[in-house]
């Protein structure tokens, strides 16, 4: 019986020996698909990572390729690519809730600004974000009684910075394009002071902080335009020209 009862106990510890060596070989993917699945549900439209690498080991992790789709109505393949994005993680806090990141560095993003009949793509995304923010967390389909309070998983991020981006203004309208510097945007303590943010939470800052960024660079793309006013009126609908005339502060 004790022979048996050994070859058991064994069998069980080769099995959670291959179950987290499963997890930890597999873990660059399991990431990439969370932040395509909860990015996606957040903004409402498709969000894609090229390759994502973590090392434990040395509390590091790099994500490449993130783009963010336009929402329907929009005419350029993506409204945000996010270039190469690293991470310096506290791994003492990995295990526990909230996750503290020390530092998130992206680099050399890129937004494409585009005018349409209901506004911009990215108001539409921000849209998209605050309905699922709503009430402080992101909305889901799952029953308030089937999820208990403090068990979703929260971060803080001590520093985020996005640095030498640009802007593309994207539009119909002949004449009305080109691009600018997106200006750098560092935020600090998301989540400290609150006990931790929600993804969604995070989420939402960093999108209005790009949202604020990106509109200030297309404004000044619309201050070298001779006349724009008279360029947009008859050129395009009223609701087209109104949303062009406000971005460029005309």
């Amino acid at each position: 019986m004790r022979k048996f009862i050994l070859i058991g106990v064994a069998l069980v510890v080769v099995a959670i020996g291959a179950a987290v060596w499963f997890l930890m070989s597999n873990l660059d993917s399991i990431v990439k698909k969370v932040i395509e699945t909860a990015g996606t549900e957040v903004a409402g439209v498709k969000v894609s990572v090229g390759d994502v690498k973590i090392s434990l080991s040395e509390g590091k992790a790099s994500i490449s390729g993130l783009t963010v789709a336009n929402p329907a109505g929009f005419t350029a393949p993506q409204a945000f690519k996010l270039g190469q994005i690293s991470v310096a993680l506290d791994t003492g806090s990995l295990t526990g809730n909230p996750i503290v990141i020390k530092d998130v560095s992206v680099a050399s993003p890129e937004v494409t600004y585009e005018l349409g009949a209901q506004g911009s793509n990215i108001d539409a995304i921000q849209r998209n974000v605050a309905a699922k923010t709503a009430g402080g967390s992101a909305k889901t389909a799952e029953k308030p009684e089937e999820k208990k309070a403090g068990d979703e998983k929260k971060v803080v991020i001590d520093r985020l910075a996005i640095t030498k981006g640009t802007v593309t203004l994207a539009s119909s309208i002949p004449g009305v394009k080109g691009s600018a510097g997106l200006g750098d945007i560092v935020l600090t303590g998301i989540g400290r002071k609150s006990g931790g943010a929600t993804p969604a939470d995070v989420a939402k800052q960093i999108l209005d902080s790009l949202s604020k960024s990106a509109l200030n660079s297309a404004k000044s793309l619309g201050l070298g335009l001779s006349d724009v006013g008279d360029a947009v009126k008859g050129a395009v609908p009223d609701d087209v020209g109104g949303a062009l005339k406000g971005v460029l502060g005309k």
